[in-house]
């Protein structure tokens, strides 16, 4: 009994530290973003602050393209969770499965740094509009898959070098789940995303004009 205890506290320590640090890499890669703005050229700025004020316009002339932007951001979101987790049942995917999370939340900094340059104090309600809730639902659900297939490709590859067995078939089935569930609750956040968070973000910019 105290064997299994052993190894029941061992596992929820060594989790509990690689989660840790995944959130460490996220608000690294949000901070990154967000100061990568404010060394663009002028060029850049420019073009960053035309595509807003054209987003802002589309929205306010209710001129997206609804169908378009569901079908791509489908691709983006859930094709990368997709991906992450195929990664995770590869020896090779420890490091790429980083450098993913890594550029998705670089990304997410851009976005709200670029956001609350151009728009200054209306900018800060736009970007909460703009994540809240369904960019957090994203990377928590990112973080999520992103720590089960870090521990997987790590015990494959410690099968592999050190050559200990382990029950794939049981871990296997659980990390089936974790994308099963994974994917459901990005599908939800991405239609949020696409049919409701323009319509918040377009009535704060009309409180707000």
């Amino acid at each position: 009994m105290k064997k299994y205890m052993d190894k029941l506290k061992n596992n929820i320590r060594i989790n509990k530290n690689l989660f840790v640090f995944l959130v460490v890499i996220i608000a690294v890669g949000i901070a990154a973003g967000s100061i990568f703005v404010t060394v663009l050229n002028n060029d850049d700025k420019v073009m960053v602050s035309d595509y807003l004020n054209n987003f802002l316009n589309n929205l306010n002339s209710n001129n997206l393209n609804y169908s378009g932007t569901v079908i791509n951001t489908l691709i983006f979101t859930l094709g990368g969770a997709f991906l992450i987790w195929l990664l995770g049942i590869s020896v090779i995917g420890f490091i790429l499965i980083l450098l993913f999370l890594f550029v998705k939340a670089f990304a997410l900094g851009f976005s709200i740094g670029s956001i609350i340059i151009n728009f200054n104090f209306k900018g800060i309600l736009i970007a909460l509009a703009y994540i809240v809730p369904h960019h957090i639902i994203n990377m928590m659900i990112f973080l999520l898959i992103s720590s089960y297939a870090l521990i997987l490709s790590y015990r494959l590859i410690n099968s592999f070098t050190k050559k200990k067995s382990f029950e794939f078939k049981g871990i296997f089935n659980k990390y089936l789940f974790v994308l099963g569930f994974s994917l459901i609750i990005l599908l939800i956040s991405v239609l949020y995303e696409v049919y409701g968070a323009p319509k918040l973000i377009n009535l704060i910019v009309s409180l707000l004009n």
